[in-house]
């Protein structure tokens, strides 16, 4: 089997196995998913609901005041985050201090909805705060001392129609150090006939608020660089079938190529060069 031959074999296998592993995943259009749509003044805090996004509060705690959702903007090298955020300079925030034992966080309803047959692949940035002091331009006005040793937990949740399809809860939540984010990935495939198909698809982002102590109060989660990807899933006999084209390619050449060499088999009657 000669180079080129080789080549395009390879060609046709790898751009066949890379649609179905799902190495060309199709972004899925999420509205602020680095939370850079609000601008704030550098190294401050400020609370409101995100653009794009909004309040996931099921015990309806949310006061924005000890309990509250909002943006940051750290400075890098100083408190709060010193490597600064993973994407852009923001970063969305869920502060939960009040003695109400609820969760809550942040949701988005997108505008694609459940195909059947696809991969889909959640990630996001995870960030566990330290301690700080507030700058002016806070709500606070400035200069407030924020004990945020801790953290509260989190769960990232991918919906459709409501309907829970995948979770990560909390897996990274003991390997964050402070002042740092960590990947979350999560992964759903859908079947080939799902229920659920043509429901539009949702995020969650949610602080667990997992009660804490006076030296690690666990009070705040925050959220970057949010992206969902979906690749096509291939039925289980398609890549059988692809993988028969190329033994059959395969085997064609190697039959041609036995007709044309010096040692071919004297069964073999057509001449040659009729091949």
């Amino acid at each position: 089997m000669n180079s080129g031959f080789r080549g395009r074999v390879a060609l046709v296998l790898g751009v066949w196995l890379a649609m179905g592993m799902g190495v060309f995943g199709q972004p899925i259009s999420i509205i602020n998913p680095g939370f850079e749509a609000n601008v704030i003044t550098p190294g401050t805090f400020q609370v409101f609901t995100p653009l794009g996004w909004s309040m996931y509060d099921p015990g309806s705690i949310i006061n924005q005041n000890t309990n509250a959702v909002g943006v940051i903007r750290p400075l890098p090298g100083t408190e709060y985050f010193p490597g600064g955020t993973p994407e852009g300079v923001n970063a969305a925030l869920v502060f939960l201090a009040g003695n109400q034992l609820a969760e809550a966080g942040l949701q988005q309803t997108l505008t694609a909805s459940l195909l059947n047959n696809r991969r889909y692949t959640l990630t996001v940035q995870v960030g566990n705060i330290a301690s700080g002091t507030s700058l002016p331009g806070s709500p606070d006005g400035g200069g407030v001392f924020y004990n945020l040793n801790g953290f509260p937990g989190y769960r990232i949740d991918l919906l459709a129609g409501g309907t829970l399809l995948a979770s990560d809860n909390n897996t990274l939540g003991a390997l964050i150090p402070e002042g740092e984010f960590r990947l979350s990935t999560l992964v759903y495939e859908s079947p080939e006939s799902s229920p659920l198909a043509g429901l539009p698809l949702s995020i969650r982002l949610v602080n667990l608020h997992i009660p804490g102590t006076l030296q690690a109060p666990n009070i705040e989660v925050d959220f970057d660089d949010v992206r969902l990807t979906m690749t096509a899933v291939p039925e289980p006999g398609a890549i059988g079938l692809m993988s028969m084209v190329i033994l059959g390619l395969a085997g064609w050449r190697c039959y041609r190529v036995r007709l044309r060499s010096d040692n071919c088999s004297r069964d073999v009657h057509e001449p040659v060069g009729q091949v």
